[in-house]
């Protein structure tokens, strides 16, 4: 219908229709200005991967070995026996008499050496197939025809490991992320930001810098409104020219719609009439035919309905 209230209606629908295309349920956003958004989850973000997680986490264990090896020194300096130094730690006598060695280093030495292994060339193949979310009987037999030969226990092991870095890695990140609920960002559509209590501005902000098909959207409805409050009948053209451009199937097809009654839709936005009494009779009518269904007549319907208009 080319009334104003049905324009309006149908081109912030559509506009919400293509929001939840965007995302099915909330918004994802960094937790903090300036912080690099995650919205397409780990799959498809290869920032995401966690090359560096296993190398922060080495030196994160290597900071606590060193500050539990510093307390053991600490203790023992001030005369506590090896058995007091336990009870006070927790760790094992041997463990106890390793870290007073003068010798012990809390660094791993053996960490970052590569060592010689039948599974090493075949490290990246499992990568990316880990990344394409292939089982591992699909691994293992994509590995063994191009040559590997050895166990498939040392497969399974480094999936296994290769797939908790990515659990860890996407967690890790997911962590620094604030979720908005989308219901706030389509009611935007419909209302200003004053009257959405659900959201801050500068929530909004953030959701725009992230998803900035919805900061288009926002400002297709605006602009929308804008002439039909206005009554700048001559602007229909130009916005229609401008909204397509973006290539929203949700607009397009508003678009389109209106075009093919484009005459009447002017009509709607240079005249002050609308059908809200008709609207309002209608409703009137349905409403008193719902309330009767299935018990009385179309005569006793009839009256019902006279009745009401002269009540």
């Amino acid at each position: 219908m080319s009334d104003r209230f049905h324009l309006i209606k149908n081109l912030t629908d559509n506009a919400k229709q293509h929001i939840s295309k965007v995302v099915s349920s909330n918004f994802r956003i960094p937790a903090k200005e300036g912080e690099t958004g995650i919205s397409g989850g780990y799959w498809e973000n290869p920032e995401l991967h966690g090359a560096d997680l296993p190398v922060r986490r080495h030196r994160v264990n290597t900071e606590k070995k060193r500050a539990l090896v510093e307390k053991v020194r600490s203790l023992a300096s001030q005369g506590l026996s090896i058995t007091a130094i336990v009870l006070e730690t927790g760790i094992s006598g041997p463990t106890v008499r390793k870290y007073l060695d003068k010798d012990f280093n809390p660094e791993n030495k053996d960490y970052g050496s590569n060592r010689p292994s039948k599974l090493k060339p075949y490290t990246e193949k499992i990568d990316a197939m880990l990344m394409r979310r292939c089982t591992f009987k699909e691994i293992e037999a994509a590995i063994r025809a191009d040559g590997y030969n050895g166990v498939d226990s040392t497969i399974r092991m480094y999936a296994a490991k290769k797939r908790r870095t990515i659990k860890e890695a996407a967690a890790e990140a997911l962590s620094n992320t604030e979720l908005i609920e989308r219901k706030w960002m389509t009611k935007l559509l419909y209302q200003p930001i004053g009257k959405v209590k659900g959201i801050t501005e500068e929530q909004v902000e953030r959701v725009v810098r992230e998803y900035p098909v919805i900061g288009i959207l926002y400002d297709i409805v605006r602009s929308f409104k804008e002439i039909v409050f206005t009554k700048q009948v001559d602007d229909i053209d130009d916005w229609m020219a401008v909204v397509t451009k973006y290539g929203i199937y949700e607009i397009d097809s508003f678009v389109s719609g209106i075009s093919a009654d484009l005459d009447a839709v002017r009509n709607a936005i240079r005249y002050d009439y609308n059908n809200g009494i008709a609207e309002g009779c209608i409703n009137k009518l349905k409403l008193t035919k719902r309330i009767m269904y299935g018990r009385c007549s179309f005569n006793l319907l009839r009256n019902k309905s006279i009745l009401k208009e002269f009540s």
